[in-house]
């Protein structure tokens, strides 16, 4: 102990971060936790000591590592630290002992090592995990904060970033996790840090790409965190590589080398002015330098970039483009880029027309394991192209042929691997041109993509970052970007294909994102569209897995039979002519919703099949047209903004999205759908729109169906067991088989659909008229037959679904459990009537309920100068006894009741109401048509009308005289 100390003390503690944690390390190697406050009151003794991070630096010290104790006698030896002779000397050790030291020694670093790699390989496969359930799409506040887009990340609900770090060969192990906050002060005590890491994880020399390297690899940048690398690929296009953090740089850098032989490296390192400040020391630019030198080659000198013109406090080139622009980004990195470099072979022999140059060998460094070729191809030489043609076609790529000014052939460029322009697409009237292209990824599998001419006009780099993430190999930089562009748009293919930007039914024939099912009569379909669309129709297993699994343990269970008719229902919208409408299943937490909604998304594809209502009103048109003549699923109906929930239900079901302006004020095409939807939620429509003080409408509610998800037999959605121990047993096992059985029963259906596609409208018109006059009670109200028939569309699809042998249900089983559902709603709405008559009279009701005691006067007291004053009056209230005799005045009252009314006369008497007209209309009847109003009171039997059947009546008022008011009985409260 006394000998670390000793060596300690003979090295400055602001030797920098990285230094001071290596020492950490070596102390913990040496003397475990009991080294522990020897290292504390080392690091305390800088000039800023910062408690927060030196807990954090020893606790990273724990992990398995390679430094041992003798690094810090070795950093202390170099500032004059000696060992002390000892004069009593141990006597020498023999031979074996010295062996056995030596073989004890290396069984400890074994075990270190094993342990080690076990820890890492937790941390890859738990990095794995979180990467799979994590969102492609989503917000970072840190993206916001730092002014770059998501590059490859991915997201989790809470905002927290996720930042892959890979391997050489793209394997995933480990992430950085990038809070969506800094944390405060506090916190930063207490050890936590915006950016962690894995416990146990590798972290050396490993690296996410932005912007993947293309083959022929010529210049690529290496950046400390991902903010700064995001903003060099952003304003340089260049691909760059996060290294994490600046001790990382040079295993990164070398790893870059090893892979890219010929490739300049430029270290864009930070400069920690700051630091070097207080310390002397600075290491942003340090280890900058040192890793520039560990990636330089013969031919191949190191190069550095460094942020110059930084605000105050700055120390990147993230902080440098908030503060100056992208442009003084770009202008030091090009500067630092045309540093000369010596060339390393001879100058190239003119070559005739008929010589070909050799093609460099490509590189085997991706972004991904997922990317890596299964296979190297031997380099061939560009095919002789026809008199003219810029461009070449190889199994090796699309190459540049170019030609110097006296005619001879230049070295071809490599502009991207094979793209074939199969045919131009357009849509039915002769609009919507573009391409369809044909690529294989760098796996050998097929890629194929509608895309759109517009999208090659302007400067828009779009399209080319959308063949990327399909697996398509570019070369770097504008000019590469350019020329791959100006190749796609200089094709003649002579076939014509049919392009669609939606989904679903085109005729006979269903279009999804990426295939086409039904007869097309010679025509060949193609979805297209520029926004692009995430394919989520996905297939897994077979369709027997999926009946056995999946659809045998729905029967006899009500909702999950609901739910799984739905998802065959979508594509039966259009064909049984109906509107577009959905269903809302309501219940609290834990009765089984979301597992309902994932049922029904087996059929058509994975979980991620289901969406979210955490979503805006404009995006949820998006989402809208991405599933028509489809289900859609939206789960967590409270994550919608109450403000807007009754607006997207009307939404849904319009059919269309809102009207929008172009740049030129002409009115934009609006995009349109036909779909069924399924919500879930633990409120309802109309509880959620109260949160936000507004009302619903009976249109609104007829729209989204609101069905009890509670079956009623005590286990939440569940009825039937099938032999599980209780209902979470039941969901877990069909959940876990949703998850890895899916869609075949979708595709299916579709097939058996398109195969009937002639005899369908007519079938299903037969069988929802059925149906729905045996679900809807009779003298039903317009509104609940229209609800009836949506049931009834379910219950046909499920039985179509059935006959076609897909559910593997026997017959009615559908029909059934459609009927106990449309009980469960009508019961839950309470009525069978007119929604509007409803929500007038309650609203009516409501208001003489609050305010009949305090705003209305009693008729018999209406003159009395000794009664109280009634404030903000809406009308008169008069007493009417067992017989139907008003009590008008005192007199009447104390000879009915005497000097005070007993129990049993407050019992037999009732209370008529006079209310004043203006607060009748502007009040009581707010939001409705008055008359509307008083045409439900009247034919209820509660308006007492006037002559001709007027439903205001003269009355002279106590107090007032002769005026106009409406009188509603009693008996409004008994309805």
């Amino acid at each position: 102990m006394n000998l670390v100390r000793d060596a300690l003390a003979c090295i400055p503690a602001d030797i920098g971060h990285d230094e001071r944690a290596r020492i950490a390390f070596a102390v913990y190697e040496g003397l475990g936790d009991a080294g522990a406050d020897a290292w504390f009151a080392w690091a305390e003794q800088r000039p800023k000591p910062d408690q927060a991070e030196d807990k954090a630096t020893w606790r990273s010290a724990k992990k398995p590592g390679k430094v041992t104790v003798a690094t810090l006698f070795g950093l202390a030896k170099e500032r004059g630290f000696t060992f002390p002779n000892d004069a009593a000397a141990a006597p020498a050790l023999t031979p074996d002992q010295v062996d056995a030291q030596a073989q004890e020694r290396a069984q400890a670093r074994a075990v270190q090592e094993e342990e080690y790699r076990r820890r890492a390989d937790q941390a890859a496969r738990e990095a794995q995990r979180l990467w799979s359930e994590a969102g492609s799409e989503g917000n970072s506040p840190y993206l916001l904060r730092k002014g770059v887009q998501g590059h490859g990340l991915r997201y989790l609900a809470d905002g927290t970033l996720l930042v892959p770090m890979r391997n050489a060969v793209g394997e995933l192990m480990n992430v950085q996790r990038i809070a969506p906050a800094k944390p405060s002060k506090e916190e930063e005590r207490q050890g936590k840090t915006e950016k962690r890491y894995l416990p146990g994880g590798r972290k050396s020399g490993l690296l996410h790409w932005i912007g993947q390297p293309g083959v022929q690899a010529s210049a690529l940048l290496v950046a400390e965190g991902y903010a700064t690398a995001a903003t060099l690929h952003e304003a340089t296009g260049h691909p760059v590589a996060v290294a994490f953090d600046a001790g990382n740089l040079g295993q990164v850098a070398g790893v870059l080398r090893s892979v890219f032989p010929k490739a300049r490296i430029l270290v864009c390192g930070d400069d920690d002015a700051a630091t070097a400040a207080r310390t002397g020391t600075n290491p942003g630019r340090e280890k900058a330098l040192a890793a520039a030198r560990s990636a330089a080659a013969e031919g191949l000198p190191p190069l550095t970039a460094f942020p110059e013109g930084l605000p105050e406090g700055g120390s990147d080139f993230n902080d440098l483009a908030v503060h100056a622009g992208l442009p003084a980004v770009a202008a030091i990195i090009d500067a630092a880029l045309r540093q000369e470099v010596p060339a390393d072979k001879p100058a190239r022999k003119r070559a005739s027309k008929a010589a070909t140059p050799a093609i460099e060998k490509a590189s085997t460094l991706t972004r991904s394991s997922e990317e890596r070729p299964a296979t190297k191809a031997a380099a061939k030489p560009p095919a002789e192209p026809e008199a003219n043609e810029r461009f070449s076609v190889t199994d090796n790529g699309v190459w540049l042929l170019m030609r110097d000014e006296e005619g001879n052939e230049k070295r071809p460029v490599w502009l991207c691997s094979r793209l074939v322009v199969t045919a131009r697409t357009r849509s039915d009237d002769a609009n919507g041109w573009g391409y369809l292209l044909q690529f294989a990824d760098p796996d050998g599998n097929p890629k194929s993509w509608a895309m759109p001419s517009s999208m090659l006009g302007g400067d828009s780099t779009e399209w080319a970052c959308r063949l990327r993430d399909m697996g398509l190999q570019m070369a770097a930089g504008n000019k590469a970007r350019a020329m791959v562009a100006q190749y796609i748009d200089s094709r003649k293919p002579v076939d014509r294909v049919t392009c669609t930007d939606r989904v679903g039914w085109h005729g006979g024939v269903y279009v999804l994102p990426s295939d086409c099912v039904g007869e097309t009569d010679g025509r060949r379909f193609v979805f297209q569209s520029e926004a692009g669309m995430e394919d989520t129709y996905r297939r897994e297993g077979t369709l027997q897995q999926w009946r056995e699994n999946i659809a045998a343990k729905c029967v006899g269970n009500s909702r999950l039979v609901f739910a799984l008719s739905c998802a065959f229902a979508g594509p039966m919208t259009r064909l049984a002519e109906m509107e577009s409408g959905g269903f809302h299943l309501r219940g609290d937490s834990s009765m089984g919703k979301t597992t309902a909604l994932r049922i029904a998304a087996s059929v058509w594809g994975r979980p991620n099949y289901m969406q979210r209502w955490r979503t805006t009103d404009n995006a949820l048109e998006a989402t809208a047209v991405q599933h028509c003549d489809s289900l859609l699923i939206l789960d967590e109906f409270g994550q919608l903004d109450p403000k807007v929930a009754g607006e997207c239900a009307y939404m849904l079901a319009n059919d269309q999205e809102k009207g929008r302006a172009t740049r030129n004020g002409l009115a934009r095409k609006r995009r349109t759908w036909r779909l069924l939807f399924l919500s879930s939620g633990e409120l309802s429509l109309a509880q959620h729109m109260e949160a936000a003080s507004k009302t619903p409408r009976a249109g609104q509610e007829v729209r989204m169906l609101d069905i009890p998800l509670d079956a009623g037999a005590g286990m939440g959605g569940l009825e039937e067991l099938h032999g599980h121990g209780g209902p979470a047993a039941l969901a877990d096992d069909i959940v876990t088989a949703a998850a890895k059985t899916y869609g075949q029963a979708g595709h299916a259906w579709l097939e058996w659909a398109c195969k009937h596609h002639a005899e369908l409208p007519a079938r299903l018109a037969d069988m929802i008229r059925t149906y729905r006059d045996d679900f809807v009670p009779e003298g039903a109200a317009e509104q609940v037959r229209r609800a009836g028939a949506r049931f009834a569309l379910v219950a046909a699809a499920g039985e179509l679904a059935t006959e076609a042998g897909i559910t593997g249900w026997v017959k009615g089983e559908a029909r059934a459990a459609l009927s106990r559902c449309f009980n469960a709603w009508i019961e839950s709405r309470g009525h069978s009537g007119n929604g509007e008559d409803y929500a007038m009279h309650r609203q009516v009701r409501k208001f003489l309920e609050l305010h009949g005691a305090g705003r209305f006067t009693w008729w018999h007291r209406g003159a009395d100068d000794h009664s109280p004053n009634t404030l903000m009056r809406a009308g008169f209230r008069r007493m009417v006894d067992a017989e139907g005799k008003a009590i008008r005045t005192n007199s009447d009252h104390q000879r009915e009741f005497g000097e005070r009314m007993q129990p049993a006369d407050g019992e037999s008497t009732s209370i008529e109401y006079f209310v004043l007209p203006e607060v009748f209309r502007s009040e009581m009847c707010a939001g409705y048509d008055y008359r509307a109003v008083c045409r439900t009171l009247a034919q209820r039997g509660h308006l007492e009308t006037g002559p001709h059947g007027r439903f205001d009546r003269k009355e002279r008022l106590p107090g007032i005289g002769p005026s106009t008011c409406y009188r509603i009985k009693a008996s409004i409260f008994g309805d």
